[in-house]
């Protein structure tokens, strides 16, 4: 939309503003389902024993991320990250690689290894020219995964210290 509307010389704060609001509702109502994946915070320990520098991009905004990533509910997972980008921190978001870009030039990082669930995250980490591991909590299927040609394909946290092993 911001594409668009700069392309089209169409005022980008306004609109902007007016899609986040109803965006903003919609995401306090996902709290309400919100839930960490199965082996989070252990996978997350042992990325953190092995020594893995470990930084967040989410979509989410900068209010839903420090709410949820510092509760106790959620087990605290924002302290495994030493750095975080929200849609609040840059002009474009995924699957556009700006927020994975600017979280490389934040680390001083020519690549990286991103992992996530989503086939925007997949096309973010390739046009950032990164690695990508697909958690796959969606399920896709042979047709998608060939599209999204992810380094590696997961089923949680726990198995990814083998993975950015061998990567």
């Amino acid at each position: 939309v911001r594409r668009y509307a700069e392309d089209n010389g169409l005022a980008v704060n306004e609109l902007m503003k007016r899609i986040n609001e109803p965006f903003m509702e919609h995401e306090r109502d996902d709290h309400n389902i919100s839930f960490l994946m199965p082996d989070t915070i252990p996978g997350l320990t042992s990325l953190k024993e092995l020594g893995y520098e470990m930084n967040l991009v989410t979509t989410a905004s900068r209010w839903s991320y420090d709410r949820i990533s510092t509760s106790d509910d959620y087990a605290c997972f924002g302290s495994f990250f030493k750095h975080s980008i929200t849609r609040d921190d840059v002009s474009y978001i995924k699957p556009d690689p700006q927020p994975l870009l600017q979280m490389m030039g934040l680390c001083v990082r020519d690549e990286a290894v991103y992992i996530g669930d989503s086939d925007h995250d997949g096309y973010a980490a390739i046009a950032a020219g990164g690695k990508f591991v697909l958690i796959n909590t969606r399920d896709y299927d042979g047709g998608r995964l060939g599209l999204l040609k992810p380094h590696a394909v997961i089923e949680n946290l726990t198995q990814l210290p083998d993975v950015l092993g061998r990567l």
